[in-house]
């Protein structure tokens, strides 16, 4: 981890995260988490949680994508979230957990370790993501903070472009 992120994810006593004077109505992620780091997800756009089941590898896809599910005569692509945030290929087992989402229409599958729970964030718990969060990709939009857990929340609509 590089030092300016490290300090951007210490808390002081003057915490940005405990202004009491920013409340607003709360958002819901579906959390969960991928090699150690904790992530969430705006559970509107959730559609179902799968077990992991063998995808088909197509040719020429990018490099995160593992392969296609077909849910229901639907293909959906499945994304390895290690891969897209710049970290090693999953060794993928019986416990990791496809979450299919919704995306500007589309449905994708984000390949992850294991879902958490679902969490409600006040917004007065939200910050934008660090500089080139989610490595430049703008996958990570911001930043949120329930019970003393920090949380990378993702916007996946970067991942239908190109």
């Amino acid at each position: 981890m590089a030092p300016q992120t490290a300090q951007a994810l210490e808390f002081a006593d003057d915490d940005p995260f405990s202004d009491a004077s920013n409340n607003s109505a709360n958002s819901q992620f579906v959390t969960f988490s991928c090699a150690t780091r904790n992530f969430g997800i705006d559970i509107m756009a959730v559609r179902e949680i799968r077990s992991w089941s063998p995808v088909t590898e197509v040719p020429d896809q990018p490099q995160a994508v593992r392969g296609v599910l077909d849910i229901r005569g639907e293909v959906v692509q499945v994304f390895d979230l290690n891969l897209l945030l710049g970290s090693n290929l999953n060794q993928v087992t019986d416990s990791h957990v496809v979450i299919i989402v919704s995306v500007a229409d589309k449905s994708i599958g984000i390949l992850v370790d294991a879902v958490s729970d679902i969490i409600s964030v006040g917004a007065k718990d939200m910050r934008p993501a660090p500089p080139n969060g989610g490595n430049g990709s703008g996958v990570v939009s911001a930043m949120a903070k329930h019970k003393d857990t920090l949380f990378s929340i993702l916007n996946l609509a970067p991942l239908l472009k190109g």
